[in-house]
């Protein structure tokens, strides 16, 4: 454990359950002293709906984190129940999709005012991809909604836009293997062709050499990370830049593997960008905070700060380690 030379409170969600219950208890870590306190407004569960998760404060906000864990709204200082990407950038509203027991039941866009939680809804088609599982938001910018359709054992393909005001869905570029979208751009993973030895396992599940960047309007595809014989997962975006989990054979692992943190586009094999860790805890869930980036994990908190040396600065509590599933960053240390 390190302690930290600043001082601030880090808002955090421990996250625990599955299946048909999940659950969400927002908190506070202040430093440098390193100790946890629950908030008492920061509970999130799941609600009525076996799809959504309600907060217990009022008035009572509804929602599905659908691109990472729930966060703190610094903008209206509450616990909102869907994912950063989500929020409009103010923090006033936020966007989510449930959808029914069928894709042929369509979709259902939720638009939510943060502070009193009144929402519109928008009911529209759901696109056809195959074979369709649900719906996911991947980004809401406050005017429109960025969505993917998920499909079973397989990475998203294609990028719509629902717009906020009007509910019409446009198509956007036609991207393959979606893992994120943020600022007109998708993420996504891709196998290079030059490859003598592509990253494989028995299983269906897909696998990838490459991170690649996706203009939503023009499709015009960058290259950012190539590792011959890897497989690359992107685990999120800390100020734009991606983060990455490497796994290498026989498993492959989607996280836990050596993470690394890229400045710019690929330049050539050489440019690996900068290490963060060398593998073993899972991190994930990175959040940017000026110039430099926290982590979760099912074991604490970790920081990588602007020297480059990672250090684990919040632990689980022995107490906590059995009924979480892990802990994770959920805005800016204040």
């Amino acid at each position: 454990m390190t302690q930290v030379g600043f001082t601030c409170n880090l808002p955090v969600v421990v996250m625990a359950g599955g299946g048909d219950f999940a659950s969400y208890t927002g908190g506070f870590i202040s430093f440098p002293a390193g100790t946890y306190a629950q908030d008492p407004n920061g509970l999130i569960t799941t609600g009525s709906s076996p799809q959504e998760v309600a907060t217990k404060a009022a008035p009572v906000l509804t929602g599905v984190p659908q691109d990472g864990p729930t966060f703190y709204d610094s903008g209206i200082h509450r616990w909102v129940p869907v994912s950063a990407a989500q929020s409009s950038a103010d923090g006033s509203s936020y966007a989510y999709a449930t959808t029914g027991a069928s894709s042929s039941e369509g979709a259902t866009f939720h638009i939510v005012n943060a502070s009193t939680a009144t929402q519109k809804t928008f009911t529209v088609a759901v696109p056809n991809v195959g074979a369709s599982n649900g719906v996911q938001v991947m980004e809401y910018d406050g005017s429109g909604v960025y969505f993917v359709v998920t499909q079973l054992e397989a990475y998203p393909v294609g990028v719509w836009r629902l717009d906020a005001r009007t509910g019409k869905v446009t198509a956007l570029a036609r991207v393959a293997n979606v893992m994120a979208v943020r600022g007109g751009y998708a993420w996504g993973g891709a196998v290079d062709p030059h490859d003598p030895t592509p990253p494989r396992v028995a299983a269906s599940r897909m696998l990838f050499d490459s991170i690649v960047q996706e203009s939503l309007s023009s499709g015009a595809q960058t290259a950012w990370f190539y590792s011959p014989g890897r497989s690359e997962t992107l685990l999120g975006l800390a100020s734009g830049r991606p983060v990455i989990n490497i796994g290498d054979g026989p498993d492959f692992p989607l996280f836990g593997g050596e993470v690394r943190l890229l400045d710019h586009p690929s330049s050539g094999a050489e440019d690996s960008g900068q290490l963060v860790y060398g593998g073993g805890v899972a991190l994930s869930d990175p959040q940017a905070d000026g110039d430099r980036v926290w982590f979760g994990s099912d074991r604490g908190i970790y920081l990588y700060p602007a020297d480059g040396t990672l250090q684990k600065v919040y632990a689980v509590a022995p107490s906590q380690a059995g009924s979480i599933t892990k802990i994770a960053p959920a805005g800016v240390c204040r």
